[in-house]
């Protein structure tokens, strides 16, 4: 009677382990999924950062320093 309580016991307590592992199995795969997706947008938001924002910037700052020489009459330096 024992045996066979602790058999039945053991049975479910592993019937329960697969229902724990199979969750974090699925967890984690979401994980991995949502990890790659962010790793992909960040690398199209920097790719962009270095190809656009940046030069782009650089224009908008060159412009202003050149309207600010204009403005105050002074004479750009020789790089």
């Amino acid at each position: 009677m024992q045996t066979q309580s602790c058999v039945q016991m053991a049975e479910e307590a592993e019937k329960e382990h697969k229902k724990m592992l199979d969750k974090y199995s699925q967890q984690a795969d979401d994980i991995k999924a949502s990890y790659k997706k962010l790793l992909t947008d960040v690398q199209s938001s920097s790719s962009r950062l270095c190809k656009v924002t940046l030069p782009e910037m650089a224009k908008s700052v060159t412009r202003a320093i050149h309207g600010l020489r204009s403005r105050y009459s002074i004479p750009a330096t020789p790089a």
